[in-house]
């Protein structure tokens, strides 16, 4: 897993995607069927390993691609069980985990770029072939997930669909509360957003402490501790950080992400200043 995950245009370009992926997930019972949740909590726990292999070199950048591609195959009995919207939702984190490795490699932006447009295409038809109460809360956060990276290649696409991605966070909030994953993500537009149309830190903070608290499985909580632990950095409360880069450590032993943020953090920079430090180095170079 790299440190920058993936290009997104909500506010800052390139950032409030980049973290989004690794954000962590948890389930109400009452919105997914017992083999989607199985399914997705499958898939966030190789979300986690896949931590373990050194995505910048050619053979772990085919491992990786090559083990997100198996789960589906290995569970496609199982992903074809599942009601249409429970497809919706795993298609949409495989895409974007996919998305994650992918879209800086040479050839790859046009390609991923017009995947996630088909998707975000597929998304906003059903959305509109049900009634809006049947939406589940997991719908809702991974449809505000692909659209907010697929606006990273168009400003006209930001104006059109940037305000649109908060109410998605905030009504799949309203609908399960307790959503590890919704909480994460609307912290993040907190996070990121100008303080003008809503940003806040403090929000923020609520939003990640709830979500670990609300974090269910291993790799939940691996996730929820580095959201929050790099938000506490930045208010330099150095020893609680530390304390949950180690529990996330204990979730996954050698996890190479995890090392690349201690290094971050060892030269003065969270993971969301690093990201945005790097979204400003892209941008420069792409001028070149």
């Amino acid at each position: 897993m790299s440190l920058s995950c993936k290009k997104c245009s909500l506010f800052v370009p390139a950032v409030f995607c980049a973290v989004l992926c690794c954000a962590p997930l948890c389930h109400a019972e009452a919105a997914l069927s017992s083999g989607a949740a199985a399914l997705i909590d499958s898939f966030f726990d190789l979300r986690m390993n896949l931590s373990l292999t050194d995505g910048s070199s050619e053979a772990g950048e085919k491992k990786i691609i090559g083990d997100i591609g198996r789960f589906y195959s290995d569970n496609e009995k199982s992903i074809r069980a599942l009601t249409e919207q429970e497809q919706l939702v795993l298609e949409n984190f495989i895409i974007m985990e996919k998305y994650n490795y992918l879209y800086e490699k040479p050839g790859q932006a046009k390609v991923q770029h017009e995947i996630l447009g088909k998707q975000r295409a597929r998304l906003e038809a059903f959305a509109q072939s049900v009634p809006d109460s049947q939406l589940s809360g997991y719908f809702l956060c991974t449809w505000a997930d692909v659209t907010s990276c697929y606006m990273g290649y168009s400003v006209s696409d930001v104006l059109k669909y940037g305000a649109g991605i908060k109410p998605l966070y905030e009504k799949a909030l309203e609908r399960e509360p307790e959503l590890s994953y919704a909480l994460t993500n609307l912290g993040q537009w907190y996070y990121f957003a100008p303080g003008i149309t809503g940003g806040s830190k403090k929000k923020a903070l609520a939003c990640f402490e709830k979500a670990r608290s609300a974090a269910r499985t291993d790799s939940q909580k691996y996730f929820a501790d580095i959201f929050l632990s790099q938000l506490l950095f930045e208010r330099k409360e150095y020893g609680r950080c530390r304390e949950l880069l180690s529990e996330a450590e204990s979730f996954c032993p050698g996890s190479l992400y995890l090392a690349r943020i201690r290094s971050a953090n060892e030269s003065g920079l969270s993971l969301y200043e690093y990201n945005r430090k790097k979204s400003d180095l892209d941008k420069e170079a792409s001028k070149k």
